[in-house]
């Protein structure tokens, strides 16, 4: 919003005689904008009074940005939070050695370094079950895809990615694809599930909220924040681009953005309630057209994955 309001004291600067019209470009950007981001007024949203400590799972994300070597903040902010999972991105062999501290008391791992942008360090407190890093929609960024057994015994599905991000030279397919196929993944499985990551996309984009459609995920910001998690170096331009998303049948605790350490990204915290009779997640109520789209963007990207409808 502040961006915006440069821009339009730009062109108000240059172009004095159409100040009235200018004036109504703002008018309609505001309201165009307050409309989308109405949902995410921190009105409360849905807290939960009590969560038995078996109950509660918390997702720790950052975006470690590559070449940083802060890694003490970051580590120290870890433990601060004490999270039942931490997905760390953007890492590499540096990152590897500085996280491994953490395994002392998150001993469940996986990881994938590869020397670019898309390492992915994942590491929890809790059991894993058949966790493994795939390729989802045939990109070369890698994904962690796992259950996760809660201190009930009850296992919920969990997937971290960091799909690329659109460029000036590039389409937004691969990153798209990359979504759209963790969505079939959630809704092939029994279990409810979470997914988590830098997805280089705001929550109100078209792609995200296609996802979401596509496999009921629910976004904890709603009702909680904006919460921006980047650029941590720039006050003025600050987008959601982190997210931790939830199937239903969980409820939202509380929704942190933790202090910077460093990188260009700030870490996002979100702590859940697996309800009590939460039981096997609902189908999604899905579009026909969202079906349609979802499997021309896949097919586009050379993937296999074809979600279908219900």
């Amino acid at each position: 919003m502040v961006a915006l309001g440069f821009v339009l004291l730009f062109f108000l600067r240059r172009s004095p005689r159409s100040t009235a019209s200018t004036l109504a470009l703002v008018a309609i950007a505001l309201a165009v904008n307050g409309w989308i981001l109405r949902p995410y007024l921190p009105t409360g949203g849905l807290p939960v009074d009590a969560c038995p400590a078996e109950r509660q799972i918390s997702v720790l994300i950052a975006n470690v940005q590559l070449g940083n070597r802060e890694a003490r903040p970051l580590v120290e902010a870890v433990r601060r939070a004490e999270p039942d999972l931490f997905l760390a991105m953007e890492t590499d062999a540096w990152w590897d050695e500085a996280l491994k501290p953490l395994l002392a008391s998150m001993p469940h791992a996986l990881q994938r370094i590869t020397g670019s942008y898309y390492g992915i360090h994942f590491v929890s407190r809790l059991p894993l079950v058949n966790g493994g890093i795939q390729h989802l929609a045939n990109q070369d960024t890698p994904a962690i895809v796992t259950g996760v057994t809660l201190r009930t015994g009850e296992v919920v599905d969990f997937i971290g990615i960091h799909p690329k991000p659109p460029q000036t030279w590039q389409s937004a397919r691969g990153r798209d694809a990359q979504l759209y196929a963790a969505a079939n993944v959630l809704r092939t499985r029994v279990e409810p599930g979470i997914l988590a990551g830098d997805l280089n996309a705001t929550p109100w984009e078209i792609a995200v909220e296609r996802m979401r459609r596509l496999s009921g995920l629910i976004d904890p910001r709603r009702g909680y924040g904006y919460v921006a998690t980047w650029n941590a170096n720039r006050w003025w331009m600050r987008w959601p681009l982190d997210h931790v998303f939830h199937e239903g049948g969980f409820a939202t605790v509380s929704v942190e953005r933790l202090e910077a350490f460093g990188s260009d990204h700030f870490p996002y915290l979100v702590r859940l309630c697996r309800e009590a009779g939460g039981g096997s997640k609902a189908s999604p109520q899905q579009d026909v057209s969202d079906v349609a789209e979802a499997n021309a963007v896949l097919a586009a990207a050379g993937a296999t994955e074809r979600p279908g409808s219900r």
